[in-house]
Order: C-alpha cells, then structure tokens, then sequence
C-alpha cells in the first residue's frame, strides 16, 4: 500500500512532486502498534456513547427519529420515498442494524462508525503520505469531540471519514493502472456524495488540490496528453455524483446566501475543540496550535506538498464559503474539522529526542483521557434529564398529535439540548410531531400530503410567541391550528413558564420540557389574563 508514493523527494524533470519526503522523522511506529493504539483510543472515545440513554447530540432525536420511520417503512402520518439525496450515511446504515438489535444501539453503533472512519482514514492517508506507519495521526482522536459533532451532523462526519479514506486510496494506487484507479476512486466519490454533499465537495477539492501541482508542470512544460490524462482520470470519478446532484436535487438551488462577519471565520477554528469547558478547552485549542506552530517554526514538521496544496485550498474555500447556503446552516462552520483532520494526515513531526517525541505522546493522551471525563460528567447530567423527559413522552397515548413550542432563541448549543427531544415519540409512540426533518431534498422520510399542511401551519417559534411570548398579533392563527393537535409540548434552554391557558391541560412538567393536553373546545382562540 502506498508504494507510489515511497519515492525520493527528487524534482520531476516535468516539474511534479512526489507526495513524500525521503527522509522523515525518526519516530514511527508499526502497522500493528499503531493500529493497536487505534483500539485502545476508540474504546476509550466511545465509553460515553454507551454510558448514556440518549447522546445528547442537538439533532441526534431527530435522526432516531426518522430511523424508526425507515425501519418500519413509514407511518399513518410519514412516509418514506428513497433518492439519490446526497445525506443519507446515517439513513442506509442505521435501519439495517436495528433489524438486529435494539434501534439506540444501531444509532451508537454508527456514532462509532464515524469515530472509527475519521480516526481510521487520517491513519491510513498519513501512511499513505509519508511512507511510514506513525503514531503522528491518532492525534485525530483530539478531534472526534468537535462541536459539529455536539449538533449532531452526523451524516457529514462520516462523510469526512470516507473522504480521507478514498484520498488515501487515490494516492496509493497513483502508479497502479488507470482502470482500477478510476473504479476504486469513483466508488469513493459516490461513498462521500451519498453520505453528504458537504463531504463530497471537501474530496472533490482535496482531490483538485493534490492534483495542481503536477497538472500545472504538465502545462507549464505543454504536455497536452499527460496533463489531458491526468484530468481524465482526476475527473472522472465525479461525473456520475455531479449527474445525481444536478439531475436530482434541484430544489437546492433554493433558500439565503448569508455571511457572518468574516471575523466569525477565526472563532470557528475553535469549534474543533469547543465543548462544555470553554477555559479547558481554549487550553487544549492553545496547546493544540502551541504544537504544531513550534514543530513548524522550528521546521520540525514536514508536510508532503500535494495535501499542502490541498490544505491550502480548502481553507480559501473556507474563507469564501458563506454561513448560510441554498437551505443548508452553518456551511462553513463544517469545514474546520475537516482542515485540521486534512493536516494531521499530511503531516509528519521530527522531534528533538525520543524522549520528546515520548512526553508529547503522554500529554496528548492525558488530554484526551480529561476531555472524554468531561464529556462524561456532562453527558451522565443529561441522561438524568432525558430520562425524565421520557418518561413523559412515554406517558402519551399512541398515534397521538404532538405539537412543538420553542423561541427562537432555543435553537443555540447547549450542554443538554431539548429542541427536538419531542421527535422521539414518533419512535416511542407512533406520533405525528411537526419539527421533524422531513424535507424532500434533504431526507428520505416525507410527510404525508394531509399532514404537511398541518406543520406549516404550527410553528414551534409562533406557538411559543401565542402561549408564553407576549406578542398579541401572535395569538390568533397558530392557537386555532393548535386545536388539530392533541397534545403541546413546550420547551427552552431556560425554565419554562406557560401562563395558565384554558386550553392547555398539564400533563407533565420538567424545568425545560413540559407537555399539556389541548382542550379540544371552539373558544379556545387566546389566553387568559
């Protein structure tokens, strides 16, 4: 594996560069002793994965959620239309295990997928890259608990993990034949667009990157048919996703294109690291950067030059990407991540001594041992919350009507989110619930034509302003659409406080999650004073 990029880092006479350096640093390790720490760390980074009832990931319910509809083919209220959408890891994955055990342990299962394919594929291009195995790459491991992950954008981390993955096999069979590289690298392709269509555009620039180098000596020098080659090859494995996306996803071409302030840019880079401490884990994003910037002063840390180039393009791109893209959120919030993961893999450090290389070793490990306590305690706070809330849930009648309250403002990270904890009595209760993700572009799971008239008209933000805010111009329309539901659940990062209401009946009550009963009656139109 690997073996065409085990060159010496001679120039090309036509001006290319090969993606390693001869001589690279003293510390390495074997294949099975990487791979064996690769064990020991995914065990440790998935003790608080099944230490839980529930992770509390913002839109992990969500997903559960729509899990149980695809296992179950749907419902009276959902129902489930397969298509070559290009966010769909989590939803071909998931409900094939669940026919095996219980449909939580499925969804941790692939929560460890993701672990496992973004540690794994950084190992594997970092072996690629440098022609050596190293323990240099399970420096990933400081990554997996980045905040994208906490909002639950599951479907485009595992994406990222095939993406590192197929831009390993692309550099290794670089000097096999033409055939199977393109086979095997349009399979990756088709893997990371059907993941995430995020993900898909972080190979294809990868893939663009690692390619510049070579391909603008081969037109520097006027050498039409290698660099007519090199594009073929390059290219080829991302017509069929383009085909898919331009044929069968039109209806992304709507909604905003909004930018934050670019300032925005430089604190997004900590959200590789940002979790529940923000002293703590400022002082990991600091001795994190501390690293790599003295390995790179002291011209310690060597990077192979194509996934250089590669690097440096994604991360113009994350300049240039905005905040708010054609329906999807937080566009360039994405791509950090998957930078840092892209320069772990690419990179290879020289340490003064072996001692050195040793102490660094310990206090990466020691960090990561702290990290994952912390997101244990944290998450050991939220599984007594949630286990709360479901008792709840549990407490509502099958087939059941669940409307959603929330402000606005409720959609921000938190420790223990509940913005969508509703959703999991579709799972539980065979529900219908408004908020969940069910758009056609976007998932595979649809609602059924009487009952998307119905969500549209009970927005969890104009609920909220009619029975808690105190905007009279919100009192009317939503209260009377509420009268096709049979039951509301409020929630808030804050303690909820619904003022009494005549057609609310409590039900259940948590500081941050309450459910009433609505009191099917014509004069339930407002609320009492």
């Amino acid at each position: 594996m690997g073996r065409a990029v085990l060159r010496q880092q001679n120039p090309d006479p036509r001006g290319g560069t090969p993606p390693v350096a001869a001589t690279l640093p003293p510390e390495r390790g074997g294949a099975l002793r990487v791979w064996g720490g690769f064990a020991l760390l995914m065990m440790l980074v998935s003790v608080p994965l099944f230490s839980t009832a529930l992770p509390p990931l913002f839109d992990y319910p969500n997903h559960l959620a729509r899990m149980h509809l695809l296992g179950e083919g749907g419902n009276a209220f959902y129902a489930v239309r397969w298509g070559p959408l290009p966010n769909l890891a989590q939803d071909l994955i998931v409900p094939p295990l669940a026919r095996l055990m219980p449909l939580e342990i499925a969804s941790n299962l692939f929560l460890v997928m993701i672990f496992g394919a973004i540690a794994g594929g950084t190992i594997w291009l970092n072996r690629v890259a440098t022609g050596v195995w190293r323990f240099w790459p399970l420096l990933a491991f400081l990554l997996l608990y980045n905040r994208i992950f906490l909002w639950g954008f599951v479907n485009y981390l595992f994406g990222i993990g095939i993406a590192l993955g197929g831009t390993a096999s692309w550099l290794a069979l670089e000097g096999r034949g033409w055939g199977i590289r393109v086979l095997v690298s349009s399979l990756a392709a088709l893997a990371c667009y059907f993941s995430h269509i995020a993900a898909f555009g972080f190979y294809a620039l990868v893939i663009f990157g690692i390619e510049a180098t070579p391909a603008f000596a081969e037109l520097r020098l006027g050498d039409w048919p290698a660099l007519g080659r090199r594009t073929a090859i390059a290219g080829t494995q991302l017509v069929i996703p383009a085909a898919l996306f331009l044929g069968s996803w039109q209806d992304t071409a709507r909604g905003p294109v909004s930018y934050a302030g670019f300032l925005r840019k430089a604190d997004l880079l900590f959200g590789v690291f940002d979790n529940y401490n923000r002293a703590f884990d400022i002082s990991c994003f600091v001795l994190f950067l501390g690293l790599i910037g003295w390995l790179t002063v002291t011209r310690r840390l060597r990077m192979t030059s194509r996934l250089g180039w590669a690097g440096g393009v994604i991360f113009a791109v994350y300049l240039l990407l905005p905040s708010q893209m054609y329906g999807g959120s937080a566009a360039d919030h994405r791509l950090p991540t998957a930078l840092f993961l892209l320069l772990v893999a690419s990179s290879a450090p020289r340490f003064p001594s072996r001692r050195a290389a040793v102490v660094i070793a310990v206090a990466a490990a020691s960090v990561l041992v702290l990290r994952v306590a912390l997101i244990e305690l944290v998450w050991h706070r939220a599984d007594r919350v949630y286990s709360a809330d479901l008792a709840g849930i549990d407490m509502l009648p099958r087939d059941t009507r669940l409307a959603v309250a929330h402000p606005a403002s409720a959609v921000n990270f938190v420790p223990i989110p509940e913005v969508h904890f509703a959703a999991l009595a579709i799972a539980r209760r065979e529900a219908f619930v408004p908020t969940l993700f069910a758009l056609p572009a976007q998932q595979p799971v649809v609602l059924r034509p009487p009952y998307a008239a119905l969500a549209d008209a009970a927005q969890p933000e104009r609920l909220w302003a009619a029975f808690v805010g105190s905007d009279p111009s919100e009192s009317g329309d939503p209260v009377a659409a509420l009268q096709q539901y049979d039951y509301i659940a409020f929630t808030d990062n804050r303690p909820v406080h619904v003022p009494p209401n005549r057609c609310l009946g409590p039900v259940f009550e948590q500081a941050t999650f309450q459910i009433f009963a609505v009191v099917q009656a014509p004069s339930c139109t407002g609320r009492e004073g």
